[in-house]
């Protein structure tokens, strides 16, 4: 097996992208925070092999499962966490060329789990086919300080291009969910609005009634300088979002942070989930993504202090130890093995 995560006590380190390797990464490198799981997708489009999974606690959606036994095929109907909407979406463009690692080159890539800060965080250059070289910069949390709030910090830097740099966030309600009980839908789309400063969708599972709203907003900044361009609004029967963009020259670097709510029906009312995810969407932004990581990094750091967390001499030993623990504290399963990954 391809081994390729390094030996670090505190941090899963993946150097180079290997598109053999992304469903697994895509599990290995997952947040959680107790109210909200995600794999660790990659926020730009991607033609290559992929599985979004965003998930809810306590959303679940029955499954039925063949079983075989001496006698008779059986079959069982069980309840699954369901896989719901997408949050985490952020289209890339320099002019017309769409940025997609699976056909771009790819230079310098690394994918960074910081388990003592609770964020992934991602590194490359990527050369179009028209030979646009670009330097990206992304982190990520699942915040642990408000956990119906996830956000994600977006940079480009112009290493050789002039032209429009332009980014889409989407919340993205398009999606395909294998193995389920019926060939349908899982998911009804009650609304997709997208207002000048926020745009939401509000989800609700077909058998069992489970609603979901997400609501996103964004800064754009260019230099460091915040920048107040009129967007344009993507509003379709299952996305949400906006497109907005600038100029660059060379050595120019546009950022955007996005912020986004996620609720749901188990813990607020239906009627009052788009008001209030709108709402709660807005108050992350103005908070602001220094804020957001400080108080979630303030979250880990108590939670290591009272963790039972000792120096082992074997370094992978520690490793393993600290993953198990980080997956746990997360709210998501502590089995995953990352020892045959190194």
């Amino acid at each position: 097996m391809n081994k390729y995560i390094h030996t670090d006590p505190w941090c899963l380190i993946e150097e180079g992208f290997h598109e053999s390797d992304q469903l697994a990464s895509e599990t290995i490198f997952s947040l959680g925070n107790g109210e909200i799981g995600q794999r660790a997708n990659l926020e730009e489009y991607y033609s290559g092999e992929t599985m979004l999974g965003s998930y809810v606690a306590g959303i679940y959606y029955p499954e039925e499962e063949e079983r075989l036994n001496r006698e008779a095929a059986t079959r069982q109907i069980t309840d699954k966490i369901v896989n719901a909407l997408n949050w985490t979406g952020i289209v890339v463009f320099l002019n017309d060329e769409k940025l997609d690692l699976a056909t771009w080159e790819i230079q310098n890539f690394k994918r960074i789990l910081n388990m003592r800060e609770g964020y992934l965080e991602r590194t490359f250059d990527a050369i179009s086919k028209k030979g646009h070289h670009i330097e990206v910069s992304v982190k990520r949390i699942l915040s642990m300080a408000e956990t119906e709030i996830g956000a994600i910090h977006y940079s480009v830097k112009s290493l050789n291009f002039e032209g429009r740099i332009s980014f889409m966030p989407i919340i993205d309600g398009d999606f395909y969910i294998p193995n389920l009980i019926n060939d349908g839908p899982i998911w009804n789309v009650l609304q997709t609005m997208t207002q000048a400063d926020v745009a939401h969708l509000w989800t609700q599972t077909r058998r069992t009634d489970y609603h979901v709203c997400a609501a996103m907003t964004y800064v754009l900044c260019k230099n460091n300088e915040r920048m107040n361009i009129i967007p344009a609004k993507i509003e379709k029967e299952k996305v949400a979002g906006f497109s907005v963009g600038t100029n660059v020259k060379k050595g120019d670097t546009l950022y955007i942070n996005k912020y986004v709510a996620i609720l749901n029906s188990l813990n607020h009312p239906r009627k009052e989930l788009t008001e209030l995810a709108c709402s709660l969407a807005r108050e992350a932004k103005q908070k602001g993504w220094s804020q957001l990581l400080e108080e979630h990094t303030a979250v880990w750091a108590e939670k290591w202090n009272y963790s039972d967390v000792s120096a082992e001499v074997d370094m992978e030993t520690q490793q393993v130890s600290l993953y198990r623990q980080f997956r746990i504290m997360q709210g998501l399963d502590g089995n995953d093995k990352i020892s045959d990954k190194r």
